[in-house]
């Protein structure tokens, strides 16, 4: 089970990073710097530079340690300290940077070794059970969207519109990847719900460090926190698998977007733009966009990419067929319960008849019987 634990910050460090503009990289390098202070055992990085230190070495060093890593960690991890290193006036020459990927340090091309898998419908319900509002509002927003986590994180309530159908989201060239892609998204009606509810309560909540999560960022907190969140739900689901060879986790944040590209059923042009792929993003794609086309085609798809929407058309159909059936069941129920009613009433005024009749047939009966006295006494007296 993940547990969170704060890593207390280097001031150098920290310093240094003021100077970048997103919250992702400055999470990305400090990551790569904290793992560099670990492994080379270094107390703190002013006491670190003020030493002169042997920088090829340290780096060689700390290559080795990080042997069995995955490619594309070696070389985030390696890029953001070298920025670090040279901005601080250490630089490791192309040279000896050369000599660091001949010798095996560093590998010669990036590619993913993660064999990472595309989470089903049922995979993220399970997940969606194990979490918290504000994780159920986020991953709901990236499943529909096709947006990236560093593009989400940076969302403000104003980049939203909550009541358009469908709702969207305006993802600004700043919060993308290179500053190009700025864009509309769209995200479905269960991923608004989520948010909505999640907004109603975010001003009156605080995170672990007793800050409040009040501002006008729709989802104040960091890809590390985002992907803590995450992965503890999916370890209470039970969907905590992880590659072989990189032991990292086949389901993770970025296989949302597979799921949104797998699933949308929309164009693969459209696909691609959506998800902020900068060479789509073209003139023809934009006019789409203000006409309304593609907000319309997002609409039809908008159950692909609904995780608690039902999938089988046929049984949606069966299902409406049903409801319609049960509401005439009901109707005539009704009508029955009614004339039940009015049966009920009949029988009371027949009994009332009835006894109304018995007691008439009595007094007939008690009349008779004086008459014929009378009678008797009558022919009694004409006699005598």
């Amino acid at each position: 089970m993940l547990s969170k634990q704060s890593v207390p910050r280097d001031p150098t460090v920290e310093e240094w990073l003021k100077e970048f503009l997103k919250d992702s990289t400055k999470s990305s390098y400090r990551s790569a710097l904290n793992r560099y202070k670990n492994l080379l055992e270094i107390s703190d990085f002013e006491t670190y530079l003020q030493s002169n230190p042997d920088i090829v070495s340290d780096m060689r060093k700390f290559l080795s340690l990080l042997n069995g890593k995955p490619p594309k960690t070696l070389k985030t991890y390696s890029g953001a300290v070298n920025v670090f290193l040279s901005d601080n006036g250490y630089k490791i020459s192309d040279d000896d940077w050369k000599k660091l990927t001949r010798r095996g340090y560093m590998p010669k091309r990036v590619m993913a070794r993660t064999q990472d898998k595309k989470p089903t419908k049922e995979m993220l319900k399970q997940i969606l059970d194990h979490a918290n509002i504000k994780g159920r509002a986020l991953v709901l927003f990236l499943v529909s969207s096709g947006a990236r986590i560093g593009e989400t994180l940076q969302l403000k309530k104003q980049d939203l519109e909550l009541e358009a159908n469908p709702p969207k989201a305006y993802i600004r060239a700043e919060y993308t990847k290179g500053g190009v892609g700025a864009r509309t998204v769209y995200f479905s009606d269960e991923a608004r719900g989520a948010i909505k509810e999640w907004l109603k309560v975010k001003d009156t909540m605080k995170k672990t460090t007793g800050e409040s999560f009040s501002g006008d960022k729709v989802f104040p907190w960091n890809s590390h926190t985002a992907r803590f969140m995450f992965y503890l739900a999916c370890d209470k689901a039970g969907i905590d698998g992880r590659d072989v060879r990189t032991n990292r986790r086949l389901v993770h944040l970025h296989s949302l977007r597979k799921f949104f590209r797998s699933n949308s059923g929309l164009g693969a042009d459209i696909v691609h733009a959506l998800m902020g792929h900068s060479e789509y993003l073209d003139d023809a794609y934009l006019r789409l966009d203000e006409e309304g086309e593609i907000a319309e085609a997002y609409l039809k798809a908008m159950p692909n990419l609904s995780v608690f929407t039902i999938e089988d058309k046929t049984l949606q159909k069966k299902t409406d067929k049903l409801e319609e059936e049960n509401t005439e069941l009901k109707k005539r129920v009704k009508q029955l319960e009614s004339k039940e009613s009015e049966l009920d009433n009949m029988k009371d005024k027949f009994s009332k008849v009835e006894r109304e009749n018995a007691e008439t047939k009595e007094e007939m009966k008690q009349l008779s019987l004086k008459f014929n006295s009378i009678v008797e006494k009558l022919e009694k007296l004409l006699e005598g």
